[in-house]
């Protein structure tokens, strides 16, 4: 659509240099070699299917190099889009003529172009390069970011890519401020724009946000945890045929990375099929893990089980014949740290179980081997280990035979098997409660007989007090030698050692004479 000449000077700069882009008119697509080679444009555009790489029957005409330039495509003077011109650079590997297929993909086009192009035998140097072929030309918005591609048809090599930023018109800004990020819209009162805030997906039509007509200027306000990778803006004047503006500033943003990690959810749909509901793709792996209760990390089961790439939106399925509360899904980044992990049966099938699970190996000739998956690693079944699989071995392997385990997984090489460990701990603890009423009763028994010496010793007591009674009776009344009346009894009076003693000082009692 054609682009309002003083939106391209804003964009483009004052500069005569910047200015004096090459003018293309009309409407028509083209394409023009080097001399000495011949090339046709195809009148259509074609499907935009790569295939896979095949070997060349012999020598072929193959892209080397891409270069782009941009000009302007113009309906009138002053009523020009911006295009880019895109030049393919060619050489002879190993057939003197190529079908080259041009790929262009900017938000929300994409095109393929078919170029076929001949070299006469006399150009041809086994390696050299023969020439180029120029397309003109793809049309892009501006400030958007345009992809090329670059193969031939059918596909010999590896195709050649080019990535390119177009210029961006200065009235929008985006700035940082804390946690806050700022879209400025420095324009005039007088000029409304529309503004849009959407999420560009990879496979699949970009999913909108928000939405909302502006007059300038404007600073809209964004919460940095709003901020996700592929969160876009698109930005145009409120005027008939206007040119829409997309820009991803948050792609390397790595609060945005951290943020979409955060918003990352895994959705269980049935017992074995899930997916990952993301704002934007992820580049990601997932395995299944073991968590045993008691706040150990989650055990991947990786091997017997793989790690698994993981497509946002796009259902996974999981290899179990069964589904068990101690199941999660681990998912790692692409350089393998941990990001994500939930445990997706827990809802459905209650909270975690204190079984252990078996990792049973299958080796040629009917071999297997057993081991009970713990938080020091896996342990032989059976084995002389110190750990609590260990020493429930004989009674784990018992288990397993009589079919009161589950099995969750099974494969040629092996199988996966939940064994219920609530009856032996249900077990040990009615040996503690034992223990415990065993302590009591003697501690009640001890407590008894000494409860017992002790009324003997009142007893006792009692039956000397009765016995001191009755011999006081047989004295006529006077208490016993030794008994408390004796204390009780009244002082003599002084008068008692007054005849024959020495008086002493005044107001004294007299003295006892020797």
């Amino acid at each position: 659509m054609p682009v309002p000449w003083f939106l391209l000077s804003l964009a483009l700069g004052r500069s005569p240099v910047v200015l004096s882009l090459e003018r293309l008119v009309g409407p028509q697509d083209a394409t023009h070699c080097s001399p000495g080679l011949s090339c046709r444009l195809w009148d259509s555009d074609i499907l935009c299917l790569p295939g896979d790489i095949v070997p060349a029957p012999g020598p072929v005409l193959a892209p080397t190099h891409l270069q782009t330039e941009l000009v302007l495509r113009c309906q009138k003077e002053t009523d020009c889009d911006l295009c880019l011109r895109v030049a393919v650079h060619l050489a002879v590997h190993a057939s003197l003529q190529a079908q080259v297929v041009l790929s262009f993909q900017a938000y929300p086009t994409a095109r393929c172009v078919l170029l076929e192009v001949q070299v006469p035998a006399a150009l041809v140097q086994f390696g050299q390069s023969v020439g180029s072929v120029v397309y003109d030309c793809f049309e892009a918005a501006l400030g958007s970011e345009v992809r090329i591609w670059s193969y031939t048809q059918p596909r010999y090599e590896k195709e050649l890519n080019h990535t390119q930023q177009l210029p961006a018109l200065p009235w929008l800004n985006v700035s940082a401020d804390g946690d806050n990020v700022h879209l400025v819209l420095n324009v005039s009162e007088e000029q409304h724009f529309g503004l849009s805030l959407y999420w560009n997906q990879v496979q699949g039509p970009p999913k909108p946000r928000w939405h909302k007509n502006l007059t300038g200027p404007q600073i809209i306000t964004l919460n940095h945890t709003d901020l996700v990778p592929c969160l876009c803006i698109q930005v145009w004047p409120l005027e008939p045929d206007s040119v829409r503006t997309n820009i991803c500033p948050f792609r390397e943003d790595p609060r945005a990375h951290q943020n979409l990690w955060q918003a990352a959810r895994l959705q269980l749909l049935t017992l074995q099929s899930w997916l990952l509901d993301a704002p934007c793709s992820l580049p990601a792996e997932a395995a299944l893990c073991w968590r045993a209760p008691g706040g150990d990390p989650c055990q991947p089961l990786v091997p017997p089980l793989s790690w698994e790439n993981v497509t946002v939106d796009k259902v996974l399925e999981f290899p179990l014949l069964k589904g068990h509360p101690n199941l999660c899904v681990q998912q790692v980044n692409s350089s393998e740290k941990l990001q994500l992990q939930e445990c997706l049966w827990a809802d459905s099938l209650g909270p975690l179980k204190d079984d252990v699970l078996l990792l049973e190996t299958r080796g040629p000739q009917d071999n297997r081997s057993l081991c009970a998956l713990e938080p020091s690693g896996c342990t032989s079944l059976p084995s002389k280990a110190s750990t609590r699989a260990a020493r429930l071995g004989e009674y784990l392997l018992q288990d397993l035979q009589s079919g009161q385990c589950l099995q969750l997984w099974d494969d040629d090489l092996g199988a996966l098997w939940a064994c219920p460990m609530d009856k032996y701990i249900h077990k040990r603890w009615a040996l503690v409660w034992l223990a415990c009423l065993l302590f009591a009763a003697a501690l009640s028994l001890i407590l008894l007989l000494k409860k017992d010496h002790a009324k003997g010793w009142l007893r006792l007591l009692k039956q000397d007090v009765r016995s001191g009674g009755e011999w006081e009776q047989a004295l006529g009344g006077g208490p016993p030698p030794g008994s408390q009346a004796c204390a009780s009894s009244p002082l003599p009076s002084p008068s008692v050692f007054s005849g024959s003693g020495r008086q002493g000082p005044r107001g004294s009692a007299p003295l006892l004479s020797r």
